[in-house]
């Protein structure tokens, strides 16, 4: 029986995403949050990039449609004994966050 649960918990690791919140002080930060909810809590990012990229999408005639998207890269310092971390927003709410080395 303990191949069996190694064999579990082994699956169970592969098939998990990696999740990392954000905590500024005693508050969290999550995806879905605007740009204003993620200042409030943690301050001004010690650097930011903002630009825009063209997607394409098919429509109901399958005509190809080009539509515009915000992405603003925001990366926070937040000392030698912490990893720098990079907030990407998507049309002003937060998408993704990445640790950076």
């Amino acid at each position: 029986m303990r191949p069996a649960r190694l064999l579990l918990i082994a699956l169970l690791g592969l098939t998990s995403t990696q999740v990392y919140a954000l905590r500024c002080g005693n508050q969290l930060v999550t995806d879905g949050m605007t740009r204003y909810e993620v200042r409030k809590r943690c301050g001004d990012p010690d650097d930011s990039y903002l630009r825009y990229e063209t997607h394409y999408r098919r429509n109901a005639l399958d005509e190809s449609v080009a539509y515009e998207v915000e992405v603003d890269e925001w990366i926070y310092d937040f000392g030698s004994s912490s990893l720098d971390r990079r907030l990407i927003f998507i049309n002003g709410r937060l998408f993704k966050e990445e640790i950076l080395d």
